[in-house]
């Protein structure tokens, strides 16, 4: 009993120096990103932060009138169809925030197609994975992703790049979420809600 009990103040002890090292290289890589004036925007598929909204309308009006896009989910998202990228067919609905009219960030919402309580293979814990091998392979270039463990949130990813952030992680039982941000942006934003 006390051999069991030493093994889990280990485990803890491990698990939250694992945690904060994630943190701070987190931290140590912002700080050294944004210092170095850097400027990363692009997203996907030519949309990039900073792009205007009406912009981004006539760029995702394009890829509809192509058969890339589609209207996305409830009609307030756009639609990606992710048929042969993934293990099995999924959807990949985003839609950006804008600051002044431009985009400072893009949420992202992906989710295998065939989802149903009873396909537990469908589940974001087997999707999580698929879509981290895919974004690494979609954004090759840069800094690599930092895994970062979170008591409430799980395993995030998250990869920076100049003034730009890309955050992964699993939101439910059904959805990985991917946050592009322009941490410049989230910066005057968090200055200006403080005053």
């Amino acid at each position: 009993m006390k051999t069991a009990g030493f093994f889990f103040i280990i485990l803890f002890m491990f698990m939250s120096c694992s945690e904060k090292k994630g943190i701070d290289k987190y931290n140590f890589l912002v700080k050294k990103e944004l210092a170095s004036q850097k400027k990363v925007d692009s997203i996907f598929f030519g949309i990039h932060l900073g792009m205007s909204r009406k912009t981004f309308f006539t760029r995702c009006w394009e890829m509809n009138k192509k058969g890339i896009f589609s209207d996305g989910t409830g009609n307030n998202f756009v639609l990606y169809k992710l048929d042969n990228q993934l293990k099995y067919p999924a959807s990949m609905n985003f839609y950006p925030d804008f600051n002044d009219s431009t985009i400072w960030r893009m949420r992202v919402n992906i989710q295998y197609n065939g989802w149903a309580p009873w396909n537990k293979y469908l589940n974001a814990d087997s999707l999580l994975p698929d879509v981290f091998s895919m974004y690494k392979k979609w954004y090759s270039e840069g800094n690599p992703f930092i895994n970062i463990n979170d008591k409430k949130r799980g395993t995030l990813y998250v990869k920076v790049d100049g003034n730009r952030r890309i955050t992964i992680g699993k939101y439910d039982d059904v959805i990985v979420k991917v946050e592009f941000t322009d941490m410049l942006v989230e910066k005057q934003r968090r200055n200006k809600d403080e005053k």
